[in-house]
């Protein structure tokens, strides 16, 4: 956007940018702070249903996400749809202590991802990026938590 955009308070900042850009929206709760998401999106994959996601974790947020990736109904869902992720580089240094816990039952990937995400209470506060791309019978999918 073209300056001056307002920054501050978050709210104003949004409803700025969704009045501006119409296929954008947001929505905000306690649980999982805010999200933001194009209209025209897709984004299977973030709607998967879990029935049972637990983990323990002190390295990198790419941890984290791995073990959500290696859950039943979210790798049946990757090789039904053809699904990869972009290759990246991780790191497993830890970054946490003591470990975070995220138990979560019938929740979708979206819904946990925010709250791998809120286990991280770094400064800045962590947020995650989903990407996808489809080319004729694949998907390509990057999802980065910074």
């Amino acid at each position: 956007m073209k300056a001056p955009v307002t920054l501050e308070p978050l709210d104003k900042a949004l409803q700025e940018i969704t009045a501006k850009y119409q296929n954008i929206y947001w929505r905000e709760s306690p649980a999982s702070g805010v999200r933001v998401a194009e209209s025209t999106a897709k984004a299977k994959l973030l709607q998967v249903k879990v029935r049972e996601f637990r983990i323990v974790e002190d390295r990198e947020p790419d941890g984290a996400m791995a073990a959500l990736w290696r859950m039943p109904e979210v790798a049946a869902f990757l090789r039904r749809n053809h699904v990869r992720f972009a290759r990246r580089i991780g790191t497993a240094r830890k970054v946490i202590s003591p470990p975070m816990i995220v138990e979560i039952k019938n929740a979708t990937v979206a819904d946990i991802l925010d709250r791998i995400a809120a286990g991280y209470r770094s400064d800045p506060p962590k947020v995650w990026i989903y990407q996808e791309c489809s080319e004729k019978k694949e998907t390509l999918v990057d999802v980065q938590m910074k």
